[in-house]
């Protein structure tokens, strides 16, 4: 799952993964997040902290505090001046501007979604 409000940010990062073969939901805030965990659990959680009418910050510690949720591993997507500033809540981060290389380490190091799990 990727949350964030830029559109083209979005699109760009969903459209990466998916043709490395990973499926994805997205989110363009925290509280349209928590609404489709209700339905849906991913094995990761990208999701940024400025966003409008729920935070990242708050809709993370909404997910810590789910039974159901707070195993999911959520990265926190920030600038760099943000790194190390919430590591109880996060588990790892992936800092604006991003390379996919970078998505892909991240993915690959809190799941056990594997890139070459997916080549034929």
């Amino acid at each position: 799952m990727i949350v964030d409000d830029n559109q083209l940010l979005l699109q760009a990062l969903c459209e990466h993964l998916e043709k490395m073969g990973y499926d994805t939901i997205i989110a363009t805030n925290g509280k349209e997040a928590l609404e489709k965990l209700k339905k849906e659990k991913p094995d990761i959680i990208i999701m940024d902290i400025i966003m409008p009418e729920m935070n990242g910050l708050d809709a993370t510690k909404a997910i810590r505090s789910d039974p159901e949720l707070k195993n999911i591993p959520v990265v926190a997507f920030t600038s760099k001046s943000n790194l190390g500033q919430w590591d109880e809540l996060f588990n790892d981060y992936l800092i604006k501007p991003f390379d996919y290389e970078n998505v892909i380490r991240i993915i690959e190091n809190l799941t056990s979604k594997k890139r070459s799990d997916f080549s034929g």
